[in-house]
């Protein structure tokens, strides 16, 4: 890849940022569709944010992706915000329109892409079982509602940020039921399972040396399918586990390529080269 004058740079605002698989998987969609562009990782400390959201103006650069832990906080820099990043309050995609900025949230399609090309799912009447109650939540559940489900069960160890997340959004999607619980009240957690057609974990349990989730797997039907939005390991306990008893389960590189593959495509108004980007992540067709 040459850098010239005229190059145009895209990025990743994160922290820490090091680990990210973005660079490689956009790198390897501009060398394929030979675009004159470049992806570079940005570590962002979050007494910066307001500073580096400045510098996407101040710099020129075309487009950034927003990972952990600033989503949220890139928000207030804007110049706009689509109706579905405002609805998941959170932004994971920049666009600088001749220096007016508009954020995006493209992990809403993206987690719903990867679930219906790995898994075959549809949310359409099903119960959706979460745990974790932060920004990645947020965009899952929207995803699962605007998708049509019938219910969203939020388990978290922290129970008051599962119950407001539950309060937020019930009011929005009238006819999907809600529910909350803390992760250690076995009982509760027990009867949500047993009730889900999907379990999908949005924390980072099971994340390198995270300790894994324990949930009674053994009460799922066997249709159930087990979604980890952890990546690292390719496969995590939690998906060893399930497929350990028969059950189809999958690691989060698929949410990874489909939005990027979405980033990719608004930035660019280029079809994204899905199998290249793929390639790139390792990501099983």
């Amino acid at each position: 890849m040459e850098i010239k004058a005229t190059t145009q740079i895209y990025g990743i605002f994160g922290h820490p940022v090091s680990q990210s698989l973005s660079p490689a998987m956009h790198n390897a969609a501009f060398r394929h569709l030979g675009l004159d562009c470049i992806y570079l990782a940005f570590d962002v400390d979050p007494r910066n944010v307001a500073q580096a959201v400045s510098s996407i103006r101040a710099l020129g650069l075309c487009g950034i992706n927003v990972t952990i832990p600033h989503k949220q906080s890139v928000m207030e820099g804007l110049d706009e915000i689509v109706p579905e990043a405002s609805m998941v309050g959170a932004v994971n995609t920049i666009v600088n329109e001749d220096g007016r900025l508009k954020g995006y949230n493209t992990d809403v399609s993206g987690v719903l892409r990867a679930l219906r090309s790995e898994l075959g799912f549809i949310p359409q009447d099903k119960n959706v079982f979460i745990v974790g109650a932060g920004g990645a939540s947020r965009a899952v559940i929207v995803a699962m509602c605007t998708g049509g489900a019938r219910g969203v069960a939020i388990v978290n160890r922290t129970y008051l940020k599962a119950q407001k997340l539950s309060e937020e959004f019930s009011p929005r999607f009238d006819g999907i039921g809600f529910s909350a619980a803390p992760l250690d009240d076995a009982e509760r957690v027990s009867e949500l399972v047993a009730q889900a057609d999907i379990v999908i974990n949005c924390s980072s349990a099971g994340m390198g040396d995270i300790e894994p989730l324990r949930l009674p797997l053994d009460l799922l039907g066997e249709s159930c399918v087990i979604y980890d939005l952890v990546y690292k390991p390719p496969v995590t306990p939690l998906v060893r586990d399930s497929r350990a008893l028969g059950l189809r389960a999958e690691s989060g590189l698929g949410m990874l390529l489909y939005q990027g593959v979405d980033a990719f495509e608004i930035w660019t108004g280029e079809d994204a080269p899905v199998e290249v980007m793929r390639e790139a992540l390792s990501v099983p067709g």
